[in-house]
């Protein structure tokens, strides 16, 4: 079936609020019941495709080793956050990470960077504003992400933690950690796949994605039994190499990084297996090594039954709270606000949306 932009744009539309009214919520009720008809067909057509398709696998009843895995401290839960503050001379961020167990054994850690510390030595006004404009900034977005990942995985492979199993939010392999973001000199790749080597080598380590990017996946996975789970048959690596954002213009690489990130994910990203799992209403997809695979969707069941309404696992959600709790956006905010305001640049550094904040 074609679409066109025409067609999209061809929708039902009102040309006064009255009428919407009155005939949006009927039109918006009706719609979804038919939506979720149509969804509950599709899904038991889904459900005959993965059992045709897949081996699915059942979570076994008894998990008294997982539990004990857990209860002894030996599964430990990472998660990071990151604030933002953008200033005339750049951006400032504050980055925090969380390890923690269920001993309450735990690492926290914290960083700042601050753009402007690259931009000291500039005196010529032209380059200076040439620094400012977006191709050019040192602290993009991406970049700010991929330290943020970055030091999730670092301290997932601290040496206090070294022997326990690791339990990270989100892309084990975090696509900011490969894709090179930023100016070409900041050679992020020098960096990242060495730590993104050590990540697979160390095999304890896995992660659970409480948002997948993949809709596909979450369709396949919303046909599944509660305490089901099955793996695709594309590996991490493969899944990456046909993500045509990653690699798929050599022309826009320097050729040394182009064959290292291709060599690591055909190399190394292939021992990693690409999991979903349902323990409640909602299926998530997984990362893990491809020797720990059963073992990484056992530990998942066993935390995520502390909390079997989400089915989500507790220890993530609780270095999550954690890392909310220690490193707060709106402080950090608050900090960067007062000093503006005693140095009478409040009004002219804060952005027009928060000045209108109630």
């Amino acid at each position: 079936m074609t679409i066109t932009f025409s067609d999209i744009l061809n929708q039902k539309t009102w040309d006064n609020y009255e009428t919407y009214v009155s005939e949006g919520i009927h039109i918006y009720s009706s719609s979804l019941a038919k939506e979720i008809v149509q969804g509950k067909k599709l899904k038991e057509k889904i459900r005959t495709f993965i059992e045709k398709n897949f081996e699915i696998k059942e979570v076994p009843n008894n998990l008294k080793e997982e539990e004990k895995l857990l209860s002894s401290g030996n599964v430990v839960g990472i998660d990071g956050t990151v604030a933002q503050h953008k200033t005339i001379s750049g951006t400032m961020a504050q980055i925090g990470v969380v390890a923690v167990n269920y001993l309450n054994e735990k690492i926290q850690h914290s960083y700042f960077i601050s753009e402007a510390k690259y931009k000291e030595e500039i005196n010529d006004v032209t380059e200076y504003l040439f620094s400012h404009e977006s191709v050019h900034k040192v602290l993009s977005n991406p970049v700010i992400r991929a330290v943020l990942y970055y030091r999730e995985r670092e301290l997932g492979l601290n040496d206090f933690f070294k022997d326990k199993y690791k339990l990270f939010h989100g892309p084990l392999l975090p696509f900011e950690l490969m894709a090179n973001p930023g100016r070409a000199e900041l050679n992020v790749l020098k960096m990242t796949l060495p730590l993104l080597e050590e990540i697979i080598k160390n095999k304890k380590c896995f992660s659970i994605i409480s948002r997948s990017q993949n809709d596909a996946y979450i369709r396949l996975g919303l046909s599944l039994n509660k305490g089901e789970y099955f793996a695709l048959k594309k590996d991490v690596g493969k899944e990456l190499i046909e993500d045509r954002s990653l690699i798929s213009m050599p022309e826009k690489w320097r050729e040394e990084d182009f064959n290292n990130i291709t060599n690591f994910l055909v190399k190394d990203a292939s021992n990693l297996k690409i999991g979903i799992i349902k323990i409640s209403q909602r299926p998530y997809v997984f990362h893990s090594h491809k020797d720990d695979f059963d073992l990484a969707a056992r530990i998942i069941a066993r935390d995520a039954h502390f909390q079997k309404e989400k089915g989500f696992p507790l220890l993530v959600d609780y270095a999550d709270n954690l890392c909310s709790s220690y490193f707060k956006a709106s402080d950090f905010n608050k900090i960067i606000e007062y000093h503006l305001a005693k140095e009478g640049e409040y009004l002219s550094e804060m952005s027009e949306e928060t000045l209108r904040q109630k």
